[in-house]
């Protein structure tokens, strides 16, 4: 095994790059740690803190990816909506699972895509005692597209999935801050001017015709107009907050109310991004001996979900 000098990752004597961050690895073999490599966990990137795990490097059956103690959330909370997954199945080619995971981290540093994180990570599902996955991640902008690679059986199964989180829109940033600034007045200026104008009309109350016109007035006003309205900005952020506790619980989104679809830039920046892992596979089968042809090209998004078996 070797470290890379830059991250301190274990890697196998074969590599050439690191496979955790990209660096060339120097070609003397530093120190044979174990037979596994460190595979990081996170079901969230960056926000969640990773801890170290050990996963066989000759990546094993579909499934094999050892246990966890459980989590509240699915393994791809937190990266938005799903769009568009793909999978092959490559027929008697599954003992080439381990050289493709390898040859995919190297060829995607050489794409040198702008602004892009590459990493594999180790997902883990849903309840106590669940499973765990190696994903390869590639992250640009509001876009993660997670790649799985296994054994199923004798078989090499390739599975690509696409997330992306619609970005926070500043129009709701601002009208958030107006409400927030509406109920602070409501609840305590508008709560403390009643009150006042309401002792100051008793106070000055003169059954033979006694009385404020202009505290009457003020009171009048601030009852029937600014009072159903803080009641209507009220109920608007309790519906608020029960709606982002929800979608945390559901979906680790907390902001999620903020977010607004994403414009036409940033979906064909999508669509790039799935071609380029897409085309990255294909580039590697060709680099560890397989016929790229046998990964057929998605060209349907609808047809995308469907496994094709070679």
């Amino acid at each position: 095994m070797s470290v890379c000098p830059n991250c301190q990752e274990t890697n196998s004597d074969n590599s050439r790059f690191c496979q955790f961050c990209g660096m060339p690895l120097p070609k003397k073999q530093v120190e044979a740690l174990s037979t596994t490599i460190p595979l990081t966990q996170s079901t969230s990137i960056p926000h969640q803190k990773a801890s170290t795990q050990q996963l066989d490097h000759n990546i094993g059956q579909l499934g094999d990816g050892g246990t966890a103690g459980g989590s509240l959330w699915g393994p791809f909370a937190g990266f938005g909506t799903r769009g568009r997954h793909s999978s092959w199945l490559l027929d008697n080619l599954g003992e080439k699972a381990g050289a493709l995971h390898e040859a995919v981290t190297q060829r995607f540093q050489q794409r040198q895509i702008p602004n892009t994180s590459m990493k594999w990570y180790a997902l883990v599902a849903q309840g106590v005692l669940v499973e765990r996955r190696p994903f390869y991640f590639v992250r640009r902008g509001i876009t993660t597209v997670a790649l799985y690679i296994a054994q199923c059986g004798n078989d090499l199964y390739i599975s690509q999935v696409t997330y992306a989180k619609g970005p926070i829109s500043n129009v709701r940033i601002g009208i958030l801050a107006l409400m927030a600034l509406f109920q602070l007045f409501f609840m305590f200026q508008f709560t403390n001017t009643v009150v006042g104008q309401m002792e100051s009309y008793v106070s000055s109350f003169n059954p033979f015709g006694g009385g404020s016109s202009g505290s009457t007035s003020l009171l009048a006003i601030m009852l029937c107009c600014v009072g159903p309205l803080g009641l209507l900005n009220t109920l608007a952020w309790l519906f608020i907050l029960a709606f982002s506790g929800f979608k945390y619980l559901t979906e680790k989104d907390l902001p999620a109310i903020l977010r607004r679809p994403p414009n036409e830039f940033q979906i064909d920046d999508t669509i790039a991004l799935e071609k380029a892992v897409e085309e990255t596979v294909r580039q590697s089968l060709d680099a560890i001996g397989i016929d790229a042809s046998l990964m057929i090209p998605v060209q349907d998004p609808d047809a995308g979900r469907t496994i094709r078996l070679i």
